[in-house]
C-alpha cells in the first residue's frame, strides 16, 4: 500500500536495519552530524559496529523516487560540518556477512507452504492412520465391507428374476412350491439394510475418530509452538484459516465425499461385472473406456487439485487483513485510510473468489467428458443387445442395460467424488504442515524433584520462597539468525526488592522479562531464581510458578472463575480474598453474579 511513497524510518537502535534504507541520516543533540548512502555512514562510523561490505544497490530500489532533489541537498549542505560523531555506550553486534542469515531475518513473515502436484497416498495412510488403527487395514475392510453390501445388493436385484423363471416349473408341477424363494428374497432384502447401516456406521466412526484425534495433536503442536520462532513469524489470519476453513473440510466434507466415494466406487463395480455378465465382449470393450477414463481423471485432479491449494493459500490474505482491520480501526479512520482498505479488501476478496469460481468452472470440464464415455457406454450395451437377439435370455438383458444405465451416472459421480475427495484431502495436507512445527523444549525437574534433590522438603514449602534473581552472563536473541539483544547482562535482584529497568526502545527491557520466562532459548548464559538455574526447571512448572502483570490483559469469553482459576485449583474463599485485595469484590457483589459474572470477549465489559 505504501509501495510508491517515501517512508522515513527513525531508529535509536535495530542498527541492521540500515543497509535496507536507501538514505541515511545521523542526527546528534538536534543537529545533522552525518548523510548518506549506508556505505558512507559506516565509514564516518566505524565505532557504531556497521558493516561496510554489506552494500545495498540504491539504484534498484524505486522508494525515494518522490523524494525532491532540492531537500536531499538541502540535507547535504547542512551535514557539511560535522560537529561530532556520535558515542554509545555499548556499540551494536557487527553485522556478519552471510546471505543465507541476512535473508532469514529479513523475512518478518514466512512464506505459506504449499505443496504441488496430486496429494500423495502419503497423506491419505496418514488420514486412516489417525483412526487408532493401520490405515492400510482401515482402508481394506472398508473396502471389503462396501463390496459385500453392493454384492448383497446385486443379488436383490438379481433374486425378483430368478423368482419368476420358477413360476413356470410351479405351473408344470403342481407339488412344487417357491415360498421359500420369497423368504430367500426378505432375508436378501433384511441383510442389504443392515449391512448399509453397518459400513455407513464404520465410514462415519472412522473419519470422526480420525478428525478428533488429527485435532487434538496439531493444536497441542500450535499450542507448544515457540512464540520467536513461529508465532512472530507466521500470520495469525494463516492459522485461523487452517483451523476454520481447512478443519472443516476434514470435519464435515471429507466423511460425505468417502461415503459417496466407497458408495459409488461399489455400485461401479457391480455395474461393469453385471453389464459384462451377459457377454463378456461388453466385458472386453469396457477396457479402453476405463482408461480413458482414469486418464481424464488423473489429467483433472492434476490442474483441479493445485487451484484447490491456491484457493486455500488466497483465503490466507482474507483473514489477515480482516484481522489486521479490526485491530487497527481506530488508527485507520484517524488516517482516513478507509479507501485504501476497501480497496484492498476487494483485492484480496476478489483474487480469492477468481480462484473459487475457476475451481468450480474446471468440473463442468469433467463433467461433459464424463458425460460422453457414459453415453458411449450405453451405447455398446444397446447395440450388442440389438445384434444378439434372442440369444441372451430376456432377464439377462434387462438387467445388463439397467445395470449400464445406472453405471453411467455412477461413473460420472466415481469421478466426481474421486477429485472432491482428493481436494478435500489438500486441506487435511495443509493441517499436516503443523505437525512439522518446532515445540518448545520441555525438560527438565519438577518442583518437588528439586526440593528432594536439594534436600529442602519440609524446610521450603514451594519454589520460588524468596525471589532473589541473578543475571550471569545472559546473551539472548529472538531467533538464530537475529542479532543479540542482550549481551552479557550480569545483574542482581535481592529478595524483596522492588526494581524499575528503564531504557530506550530496543534496549532489552523487555527481553528480559522474556528471559525469565524461557520464551527464548538463551544463546549463553544463566538466570538463577532463589540459587536455582531456571533452565534445569521443567518449562510447564516455571511458568506456572511464577507470575506476570502484562500491559494488555488476556480475558476469555466465559465465567470470572475460569479467568482466575482455570485450573480449579484454588477455594472460593481464596479467589474472594484475592478480589477483595484488588478491590472488585464490592463490584462483583453488586453485579449479583459473584464469580459466575460472564466476562465478554476481551473483557470489554470490564474495561
Amino acid at each position: 500500500m505504501a509501495g510508491d511513497q517515501t517512508r522515513l524510518l527513525v531508529l535509536n537502535s535495530h542498527y541492521d536495519l540500515l543497509p535496507n534504507a536507501d538514505y541515511i541520516v545521523v542526527m546528534s543533540e538536534g543537529v545533522i552530524t552525518a548523510a548518506g548512502t549506508y556505505t558512507d555512514v559506516a565509514a564516518q562510523f566505524p565505532h557504531l559496529g556497521l558493516n561496510s561490505d554489506v552494500l545495498v544497490d540504491n539504484e534498484k530500489k524505486p522508494a525515494t523516487e518522490n523524494v525532491e532533489n532540492d531537500d536531499i541537498e538541502a540535507i547535504l549542505d547542512h551535514s557539511k560540518d560535522q560537529q561530532e560523531q556520535i558515542a554509545i555506550a555499548e556499540p551494536t553486534e557487527p553485522m556478519e556477512d552471510k546471505s543465507n542469515d541476512a535473508t532469514a531475518a529479513g523475512k518478518l513473515v514466512q512464506a505459506e507452504d504449499r505443496v504441488r502436484g496430486t496429494v500423495s497416498t502419503r497423506v491419505y495412510k496418514t488420514y486412516f492412520d489417525e483412526s487408532g488403527f493401520n490405515g492400510i487395514v482401515v482402508f481394506v475392510v472398508l473396502v471389503l465391507v462396501y463390496c459385500i453390501g453392493q454384492a448383497n445388493r446385486t443379488v436383490v436385484d438379481w433374486w425378483p428374476g430368478h423368482w419368476a423363471r420358477t413360476l413356470k416349473r410351479h405351473a408344470e408341477d403342481l407339488a412344487y412350491s417357491n415360498t421359500g424363494l420369497g423368504m430367500w428374497y426378505l432375508g436378501l432384502i433384511i441383510l442389504c439394510s443392515v449391512l448399509t447401516l453397518l459400513r455407513a456406521l464404520m465410514m462415519i466412526e472412522t473419519c470422526v475418530r480420525t478428525s478428533q484425534n488429527l485435532h487434538d495433536e496439531l493444536f497441542r503442536r500450535v499450542l507448544n509452538a515457540p512464540i520467536t520462532r513461529y508465532f512472530d513469524v507466521t500470520p495469525m489470519g494463516r492459522i485461523l484459516n487452517r483451523f476454520s476453513n481447512d478443519l472443516d473440510q476434514m470435519d464435515s466434507i471429507l466423511p460425505q465425499e468417502y461415503q459417496i466415494l466407497f458408495q459409488n466406487v461399489s455400485m461401479a463395480l457391480g455395474s461393469l461385472v453385471v453389464s459384462a455378465f451377459a457377454s463378456y465382449w461388453i466385458g472386453v470393450s469396457y477396457i479402453p473406456i476405463f482408461f480413458v477414463f482414469l486418464w481424464t481423471g488423473e489429467h483433472f485432479k492434476k490442474t483441479s487439485c493445485e487451484i484447490k491449494r491456491l484457493e486455500g493459500v488466497t483465503r490466507t490474505p482474507v483473514y489477515n487483513l480482516f484481522g489486521e482491520t479490526l485491530s487497527g480501526l481506530a488508527t485507520i479512520r484517524a488516517f482516513r485510510m478507509e479507501d485504501k482498505f476497501s480497496a484492498r479488501n476487494r483485492q484480496v476478496v476478489d483474487t480469492n473468489t477468481n480462484l473459487y469460481l475457476t475451481y468450480w468452472c474446471s468440473s463442468r470440464w469433467l463433467a461433459t467428458r464424463l458425460d460422453l464415455l457414459s453415453v458411449v457406454i450405453i451405447f455398446i450395451v444397446t447395440l450388442y443387445l440389438v445384434a444378439t437377439k434372442g440369444q441372451v435370455g430376456a432377464m439377462t438383458s434387462g438387467i445388463s442395460l439397467t445395470y449400464s444405465l445406472m453405471l453411467t451416472s455412477v461413473v460420472q459421480w466415481v469421478m466426481r467424488a474421486v477429485d472432491r475427495t482428493d481436494n478435500a484431502m489438500t486441506s487435511v495436507e495443509r493441517l499436516l504442515f503443523f505437525r512439522g512445527i518446532e515445540s518448545e523444549v520441555d525438560i527438565g525437574k519438577t518442583v518437588e524433584d528439586l526440593l528432594s534433590q536439594e534436600n529442602l522438603m519440609g524446610k521450603v514449602q514451594a519454589w520460588p520462597s524468596r525471589g532473589s534473581i541473578r543475571f550471569d552472563q545472559l546473551c539472548l536473541r529472538y531467533r538464530p539468525e537475529l542479532p543479540l539483544v542482550l549481551k552479557g547482562v550480569d545483574m542482581s535482584v535481592a529478595a524483596g526488592e522492588k526494581v524499575g529497568i528503564c531504557g530506550r526502545t530496543g534496549a532489552g527491557k523487555s527481553s528480559l522479562m522474556v528471559a525469565l520466562f524461557r520464551i527464548c532459548d538463551f544463546d549463553s548464559g544463566r538466570v538463577f531464581i532463589d540459587d536455582v538455574d531456571i533452565a534445569t526447571i521443567n518449562l510447564r512448572e516455571l511458568r506456572r510458578c511464577l507470575a506476570i502483570i502484562p500491559q494488555d490483559p488476556v480475558l476469555f469469553s466465559g465465567p470470572l472463575r475460569e479467568n482466575l482459576d482455570p485450573f480449579h485449583e484454588y477455594s472460593d474463599e481464596r479467589i474472594w480474598n484475592v478480589l477483595k485485595q484488588v478491590h472488585m469484590a464490592d463490584s462483583l457483589r453488586r453485579w449479583g453474579a459473584g464469580l459466575d459474572f460472564e466476562v465478554a470477549e476481551a473483557g470489554d465489559n470490564l474495561s
